[in-house]
């Protein structure tokens, strides 16, 4: 019901006070000074409830009167996300909506304080600040709450950011985030790939990730990451993926930085973790081809000391595959540079800065949720890119199929050596024994055996220049697809990969 006065019995709280604030317009200064008296003594709860809120974090609210409710059943993993929040229609018409998200954020950050950090020192407001009592907020409808609170807020997310970084060492975590799950460490990255890639060539359910796991911490010990502080070191871990029928190890093998246990799982929370193993893969991906181009070349080197009988024979054949090795070696090097400067530098430099100058968990929080967007979206990993990047991988599994059909001809290659050798050394023998060296059917079965050698030959350059087709063909498809983006540093990878329009497809980057 509604008496002369226009005051609803039913109202309370916030929505009283926004009611008892509208008769502050009267002209009459009688009725004006009634009704600030008025409301002064209706608001005293509430300043009450305001001041345990924004100095100790008490949203305690019997009659559900205060603009700021407390959702018991959010677990304390989410407390900065949900677990507090707004009431619109207990809010004030006096405070304003940022003034109240303000407010908002000075108690969750002293819960947080308290409850994630287990921080329970007092905060170490000035003297002037601190309101001792409720009458310290009689200015709650003037322009002193505004300042006052702003100043509360400095400094309760002040401690937290000094909590989150002298005790919790936020940027040390997030520089080996940047170490490990992106490859950072490049000396730790190399080591890394020479103990287990032979181990990820096997399938994928026959790897122990115990072993993996060792080796791993076998690089970190033998690399300049043993410096790095123990509280980091052991939160990296192994991660096998779910394997599906006919995985090998390259398909399931992944690095996770664990923070569990940790106030900074509210910044690197399990999207992010998600996202970082998306990029993680990817970059796993290209470094593997660059160590398997490696090997394609330090092994071909070797071929004149270790294939000596067969460097004449073989000279085309390895001219094909190092024709093929530096065509897909200049591309995985255009394709790692943008990676790495393009986008991870340039992106983890603004983070970095965004960091240090940070003035609230907020801030850190959004800067990190930036920086996970800008390098998902630039190396092509969200939905908005998901045709490019399919055409991307494509390219990947060409050249990851020239680095296996390379092994399995260097298998071939040498196997026929040894033959040729046991050949030699059964003629030399009957030599020396005084028989014949060879006879007509020795003869006619070395002749045989190089005839089906040269035939494998034969097959084996065709098989390389079938894949040679492939990748070239794969790749005229990314770039075309990627003259086609908007976003210029997407863009500017197709001109660094085809900087001299080699490649048909291509359109020139206006």
């Amino acid at each position: 019901s509604t008496g002369s006065s226009g005051i609803n019995a039913e109202y309370g709280g916030g929505a009283l006070a926004s009611t008892l604030h509208s008769f502050l317009q009267s002209g009459d200064p009688a009725y004006h000074g009634l009704a600030k008296k008025v409301l002064h003594l209706t608001t005293r709860p509430l300043r009450e409830m305001l001041r345990r809120w924004i100095y100790e974090g008490d949203c305690s609210d019997v009659f559900g009167e205060f603009f700021i409710t407390m959702d018991s059943d959010v677990p304390e993993d989410s407390l900065w996300e949900s677990k507090y929040s707004i009431k619109l229609d207990m809010l004030p018409c006096f405070i304003s909506k940022e003034m109240a998200e303000r407010i908002l954020l000075i108690g969750k950050t002293i819960n947080f304080i308290r409850v994630v950090c287990g921080d329970h020192q007092a905060i170490n407001f000035p003297f002037s600040t601190v309101a001792t009592n409720t009458e310290g907020l009689n200015d709650i409808i003037g322009p002193d709450l505004n300042s006052h609170i702003s100043e509360v807020y400095k400094i309760t997310s002040a401690h937290l950011i000094r909590l989150l970084k002298k005790k919790y060492l936020i940027c040390e975590h997030l520089s080996a985030i940047r170490d490990y799950l992106l490859l950072g460490q490049g000396d730790f990255v190399q080591h890394l790939m020479d103990l287990i890639c032979n181990d990820l060539s096997a399938m994928s359910f026959d790897i122990q990730s115990s072993m993996l796991q060792s080796k791993l911490e076998t690089a970190q010990r033998a690399t300049n990451a043993q410096y790095h502080n123990p509280e980091v070191i052991n939160r990296v871990n192994v991660l096998k993926l779910e394997e599906s029928s006919g995985d090998k190890g390259w398909d399931t093998f992944t690095l996770d930085y664990d923070l569990h246990g940790t106030p900074l799982t509210v910044v690197v929370n399990n999207d992010s973790r998600e996202t970082y193993l998306c990029i993680f893969r990817m970059l796993w991906k290209t470094k593997r081809i660059e160590h398997g181009l490696k090997r394609v070349w330090e092994s071909t080197v070797t071929w004149k000391r270790i294939l000596p009988h067969l460097t004449r024979d073989i000279a085309p054949f390895r001219h094909t595959i190092n024709m093929i090795n530096t065509e897909i070696q200049h591309f995985i090097s255009q394709v790692q540079y943008y990676i790495n400067f393009e986008v991870l530098e340039c992106s983890w430099k603004d983070l970095e800065s965004a960091v240090v100058d940070a003035e609230s968990l907020d801030g850190i929080i959004d800067a990190h949720k930036t920086f996970i967007s800008v390098v998902s979206e630039r190396l092509m990993l969200d939905e908005d890119h998901r045709m490019v990047m399919v055409k991307l991988y494509s390219v990947f599994s060409h050249a990851i199929n020239f680095i296996a059909l390379y092994d399995e001809a260097s298998v071939i290659l040498k196997k026929h050596e040894l033959v040729r050798k046991e050949r030699e050394l059964k003629i030399r023998t009957n030599t020396e024994q005084g028989g014949w060296g060879t006879n007509a059917a020795t003869e006619e079965a070395g002749r045989a055996e190089d005839m089906q050698f040269r035939e494998a030959l034969s097959a084996l350059t065709q098989n390389f220049e079938t894949i040679r087709a492939g990748f070239v063909t794969s790749l005229d498809d990314l770039l075309t697809a990627l003259c086609q983006e908007q976003d210029e540093t997407v863009k500017f990878l197709s001109l660094r990969i085809n900087f001299n329009e080699f490649y048909r497809g291509q359109v020139l980057v206006k």
